[in-house]
């Protein structure tokens, strides 16, 4: 999957993650409902100032769109550690290391039961 394909499928999943139609986030971040389709679909890639935009609107940060990935393969699991990575982001420190702590706990958890 192209770059600019997995950005539109990122951009796509954290809008619908936040509950917000294409003309939400259109309007949050002062575009066209056609350009939010557009760069959903990969056609098009927004540029550095409305990716800054993109993230304030959607609550991320923007390197969030560039997450590595195929997601072809494994879609469902490159969105759900996304979410992840999103929530993690929204933590203050000492919850995060709290999260980082019961991450640790349910790998070893999964380790032993394989």
């Amino acid at each position: 999957m192209s770059a600019i394909t997995n950005f539109g499928t990122i951009l796509r999943e954290l809008r619908k993650l936040r509950e917000l139609t294409q003309e939400d986030l259109a309007l949050r971040t002062d575009r066209s409902v056609d350009a939010v389709s557009q760069w959903e679909r990969g056609v098009y890639w927004p540029n550095f100032e409305t990716l800054v935009r993109l993230g304030k609107a959607l609550d991320v940060p923007v390197r969030v769109f560039f997450q590595e990935g195929n997601l072809t393969q494994a879609e469902e699991r490159a969105m759900l550690e996304i979410q992840a990575g999103v929530i993690l982001s929204g933590l203050t420190d000492s919850d995060l290391r709290v999260a980082i702590e019961q991450l640790k706990a349910l790998a070893k958890r999964t380790q032993s039961a394989s």
